[in-house]
């Protein structure tokens, strides 16, 4: 198993108010460009181009990065991970095949960007979830936090350094969890969660 190092941190335009967080980018191998959500499969980037209006059009290297950043940058919408350093059980981007070696510091991502109130997790099954891992992150730092159950949007308040945030778990913008809910559902969910 070999350490992969998250390569971009986060992304968190001037006066964010919602960050969305997902675990870790997949194999380098799958990435059709240098940034988040990198793998022209994932529904994110399309569910982020309807909720702006916007059509997308540049679908690798350095212009769909810019593209992308400016997408963020109209929707006043922050990108992470919960993986910071991570190991790959198998030759899989499967979140179940991941490990996690540290955390990604989202105290600091906090602390950076003041703006921001709301956190949204796009997975929450398994042990290598996102959400599970901001459970176990906020653990390390003695903050209780219990994962909301039931129909989503799940939302939970949890405080962090004096503030309060607003957590809410959607579904994953993976095409393997498109079962559990159609595209045009899912835009609307994340669309009444970031507008």
């Amino acid at each position: 198993m070999q350490e992969e190092i998250h390569p971009w941190n986060w992304y968190v335009p001037v006066g964010a108010e919602t960050v969305i967080i997902g675990t870790f980018p997949p194999l380098r191998r799958n990435w059709s460009f240098n940034f988040f959500y990198p793998n022209k499969n994932n529904y994110f980037w399309k569910l982020m181009a309807r909720i702006a209006g916007r059509s997308l059009l540049y679908f690798s290297d350095e212009e769909a990065v810019e593209e992308r950043k400016e997408l963020l940058n109209h929707l006043k919408l922050g990108v992470s991970d919960m993986g910071q350093i991570i190991r790959r059980m198998s030759d899989s981007s499967l979140d179940q095949q991941l490990e996690i070696v540290a955390y990604m510091d989202l105290f600091k991502l906090l602390t950076e960007n003041p703006s921001v109130k709301k956190i949204i997790f796009t997975s929450s099954s398994g042990k290598s979830s996102a959400i599970r891992w901001f459970k176990n992150y906020l653990s390390l730092h003695q903050i209780p936090f219990k994962i909301p159950k039931g129909q989503r949007p799940l939302r939970v308040p949890v405080i962090i350094n004096g503030k309060l945030f607003e957590i809410v778990v959607l579904y994953s913008t993976s095409p393997r969890a498109g079962a559990a809910v159609s595209l045009n559902d899912l835009t609307e969910l994340f669309r009444q969660e970031i507008q």
